[in-house]
């Protein structure tokens, strides 16, 4: 499945077809249950109150400020807390990312919303639904550039781009509509089983730069030959496989997975490998470049996908070597920095 949701049921094997909705056999189980869990999820989405995200992300800033001020009144009076507040700290700290991640959904706006006040055509971002949850593997391999705060704190790879592109335009996505809150990253849209189609093809003509994110699923392949049939390759950049698990297939193979899939569809053929490279552009008669390589130019010039390309370059930085080496290297300068200073010091004493 992609972000065009299911297939719709004209176009499904006559065993996977739903039976109608009056008649409670087995066969119609599931399309029932889908149907309900749909209208869960859509009234959800509807009752949901920007105002309680926002007093949700204020309880969590006042607990704080309160457990700050009642740390430091004891640590006047001279109150040996042990190690307490350790302990309900680190806890406390998983809690408040949780809550606060809620409060922003629960503020997310629309895209509908986005793209009325916004006068920019939209980043368009299409991609397979299981990869809403995807995160830049930590692999010690890796030579993605990976800010110190992602360490200590989760970052989705969505959140990550909409970091590069909403300085470009809108970053828009079809949701998946069985959420009942919109994730952060890409604004969303959501749409029924019967027109999502329509919806990503009005979408695709609107868009200053469609974003594949390259993956399986029947929706998703139907929207990469859409993309690739509407024309227009200057305007789209192909997202390549992340960085797996140890358990996970490679992303050399998850990419020759989605070139065997989809790699018809685009009038050249794709590269046959993407080393550590994170995307890839299209001249205008398909021909793919790969991004990201040190020492090549970035893309120049003013249009929306040149912009879009520098500022993922940007953000997935190829760093000069894998994550083992870089760690080791600041570790080592950081330690020798130490030693400097404290001979410094004893120097002078």
């Amino acid at each position: 499945m992609g972000s065009g949701m299911s297939v719709p049921p004209e176009n499904r094997d006559p065993a996977e077809r739903p039976e109608p909705l009056e008649r409670t056999t087995a066969d119609a189980l599931e399309p029932r249950k889908r149907h309900e869990r749909l209208a869960r999820a859509r009234a959800a989405r509807a009752h949901h109150h920007p105002g309680a995200g926002l007093v949700l992300i204020w309880f969590v800033a006042a607990a704080w400020v309160v457990l700050l001020l009642v740390h430091f009144a004891l640590w006047l009076e001279g109150v040996n807390e042990g190690n307490w507040p350790g302990v309900i700290a680190r806890p406390w700290l998983v809690v408040s990312v949780a809550l606060v991640v809620r409060g922003r959904r629960m503020r997310a706006g629309s895209a509908e919303r986005a793209l009325a006040g916004d006068t920019r055509a939209p980043v368009v971002y299409l991609r397979p639904f299981a990869a809403d949850g995807a995160q830049i593997a930590k692999r010690w391999s890796s030579r993605v550039r990976i800010a110190p705060t992602e360490h200590l704190v989760k970052t989705r790879y969505e959140d990550r781009l909409a970091r590069a592109l909403r300085k470009v335009g809108p970053f828009v996505a079809i949701g998946d509509p069985t959420e009942r809150l919109p994730l952060l990253g890409a604004v969303r849209m959501y749409a029924a089983d019967e027109d999502w189609q329509a919806r990503v093809s009005d979408l695709i003509g609107r868009a200053g730069v469609v974003l594949l994110h390259a993956g399986g699923g029947d929706g998703f392949t139907w929207e990469v030959r859409h993309v690739v049939e509407h024309g227009a390759p200057e305007r789209v950049i192909l997202s390549l496989p992340l960085d797996a698990r140890r358990s996970q297939p490679s992303r050399q193979e998850r990419y020759e997975a989605f070139r065997r899939r989809s790699g018809d569809a685009f009038p050249r053929p794709l590269p046959e490998a993407i080393g550590h490279c994170q995307f890839a552009c299209f001249d205008a008669d398909w021909t793919a470049r790969l991004l990201g390589e040190r020492g090549a130019p970035l893309p120049d010039g003013d249009s929306e996908c040149a912009r879009a390309l520098r500022r993922l370059a940007r953000e997935f930085k190829i760093t000069w070597g894998p994550l083992w080496a870089r760690n080791v290297l600041y570790a080592s300068a950081f330690f020798g920095a130490l030693a400097g200073i404290e001979a410094l010091i004893s120097s002078v004493g």
